[in-house]
């Protein structure tokens, strides 16, 4: 495991009037089970998603009124300071993402079915921003998906292609960035996925060309194996149910990660409440391992440490962080290592 010293986790979360506090810095201490905030940042609304790189931190602040992105520097002592607040045309930015190059950031808008973005300064903070992307169209949910709803934005690896994951038109869609930040679409790079299914996260392998979708209404993870020609070259290659046959209820699921050494893939399920553990083999083959509780309600999040020994999870709904020891022979969910009582966690990641 990490060195004890070495484990400090940031929470986002959501805000209110009587909560204001959105961004939390914990510190755990593996070898004596405890967790504890040590920080509670109360400078922005509702930064529902987290970001870190190196000494910067990066929100997503998910407002109904406009798209909004916020930076934070990192202290040594790993509190965090505002650095910046980016609002544009929009609404419910609930994930972010930086370039390869750190030097523009962009928000998925789940409201507003749109992309925003802006470039970085060198000090840190947010400067000019770039031309709104909207999304259009529908799918098959009359609820969930009548209009678009991208939920995440990012690059695959050694691509230079912004990739849109939009849960209400059933698509993945790619732009070129250009040197000046601003997208541009081309028309053959878009994925479409079944009706109804929700694409809700992709995750990718550390080392094989492979990518793992997560769809939030059909409750599936979606195995690609990735082209040289960009996304419109992904190949299809098996989906695996993730909610149990015989459960009844509201099954939605959350958020999809490979381990370190790509060994296991791990997927979280809201109502059910569990992480689902699969192997994956070189050919992109999952096998489940098991589903394991997820210590609270509503594992809106989750992140295995750097080293892999350990998950967090963040249950929105029981407002805590579990933190799960990892069984390295199995990939498996062990012993509960520690948890700490937030207030509507939404996201959690380790200091690396």
């Amino acid at each position: 495991m990490q060195k004890h010293s070495d484990c400090r986790l940031y929470v986002g979360s959501y805000t209110s009037a009587d909560k204001p506090e959105g961004i939390y810095l914990l510190a755990l201490d593996p070898g004596c089970g405890l967790c504890s905030a040590v920080q509670a940042n109360a400078e922005t609304e509702n930064p529902s998603y987290l970001l870190l790189d190196g000494r910067r931190l990066f929100a997503a602040n998910e407002r109904s009124d406009c798209a909004c992105l916020s930076a934070f520097a990192v202290e040594e002592d790993g509190s965090v300071k505002l650095a910046g607040t980016y609002c544009a045309e929009g609404a419910g930015t609930c994930q972010v993402t930086l370039d390869p190059t750190g030097a523009f950031v962009y928000g998925a808008n789940y409201e507003s079915g749109s992309i925003a973005g802006c470039r970085v300064l060198p000090d840190g903070s947010l400067g000019a921003g770039i031309s709104p992307i909207a999304h259009e169209g529908s799918s098959a949910d009359p609820e969930r998906q009548e209009n678009p709803h991208v939920h995440m934005v990012g690059f695959a690896p050694e691509s230079s292609l912004l990739i849109a994951v939009d849960l209400g038109i059933d698509e993945l869609v790619a732009y070129t960035v250009e040197e000046d930040g601003e997208l541009r679409e081309n028309p053959e790079r878009v994925l479409p996925v079944f009706a109804g299914e929700g694409p809700r996260m992709v995750a990718y392998h550390p080392a094989l060309p492979l990518a793992a979708l997560i769809t939030e209404l059909g409750n599936h993870v979606i195995v690609y194996r990735l082209g040289e020609t960009g996304l419109a070259s992904w190949e299809p290659l098996a989906a695996y149910p993730l909610a149990a046959s015989g459960y009844a209820g509201e099954a939605l699921a959350a958020h999809v990660q490979f381990s370190p050494d790509g060994r296991y893939l791990y997927a979280s399920v809201r109502g059910p409440n569990e992480v689902c553990v699969f192997s994956v083999a070189e050919s992109g083959a999952l096998e489940l391992r098991g589903a394991f509780p997820s210590g609270g309600s509503w594992p809106r999040h989750m992140e295995l440490s750097p080293d892999g020994t350990m998950l967090a999870v963040a249950n929105e709904r029981s407002d805590e962080v579990v933190v799960f020891g990892i069984d390295r022979d199995s990939g498996a969910l062990s012993s509960e290592v520690a948890r700490c009582g937030v207030s509507s966690p939404t996201c959690v990641v380790w200091q690396r």
